[in-house]
């Protein structure tokens, strides 16, 4: 995997300078969570399930090649003073770009001091070379797509092909589209156990199937 480019190396074509690193840690009104990530190769450290929970959508989005937790941040001007902020990630997207993300509960948009705080930090991201946007929890947390996430992740990192996989990829590839009950008629194999070769495949990208059709189970399509 190639190594992670951090909001340091952007400097080289965004001219920003990075200004510190946050350190987090555990207090009384706030819990930590880590997030073993095969993409990243690493366990990064959030501060919310609200952030635990989009890991695992740019995990397996194809198009982000790396994320990063608690990035170097930068300083934007409020109410005539300098202060200081770290985005809640940078992403670099393959196709939209870098980025940097917060992350929000829906119902905290609601506090207009956030909100004026917000665009200010908007500003500086921008003045810095990179957007910074918003996601909050109704982008996140969808329904089935989120649980759907969370299976895959119980069984990225294939550690070991059988012949029960390699029969399965072959039987798709030259399928197009199969149901995953078609897949254990077709291979003789009980339904448990194909579908959870076929998560397999899906966690690391080789099958693809619609995350948000429905909860993955021996009824979901899927495809090469």
């Amino acid at each position: 995997m190639p190594a992670w480019p951090t909001l340091r190396s952007i400097i080289t074509y965004t001219g920003l300078q990075a200004m510190y690193r946050r350190r987090l840690r555990h207090s009384r009104v706030k819990n930590l969570f880590k997030f073993a990530s095969p993409k990243m190769n690493r366990v990064l450290t959030v501060e919310s399930s609200l952030e635990f929970d989009v890991c695992f959508h740019f995990e397996y989005t194809s198009s982000i090649s790396s994320y990063e937790a608690q990035p170097e941040g930068f300083y934007y001007s409020f109410q005539g003073k300098q202060r200081p902020y770290t985005p809640d990630f940078l992403v670099i997207d393959k196709v939209y770009g870098s980025k940097f993300i917060e992350i929000k509960f829906y119902s905290e948009l609601e506090d207009e001091e956030f909100r004026e705080k917000f665009r200010c930090r908007q500003k500086s991201a921008l003045d810095h070379g990179l957007p910074l946007l918003l996601v909050t929890d109704e982008k996140i947390r969808i329904t089935p797509v989120l649980s759907n996430l969370k299976l895959l992740h119980r069984y990225s990192g294939l550690k070991s092909l059988t012949p029960l996989h390699l029969t399965m990829l072959d039987i798709v590839r030259k399928s197009g589209k199969v149901r995953v009950r078609d897949l254990a008629q077709e291979t003789g194999q009980p339904s448990s156990l194909v579908l959870s070769s076929v998560i397999s495949w899906l966690a690391v990208g080789e099958i693809n199937s619609d995350l948000s059709a429905a909860k993955l189970g021996v009824d979901s399509i899927v495809w090469c």
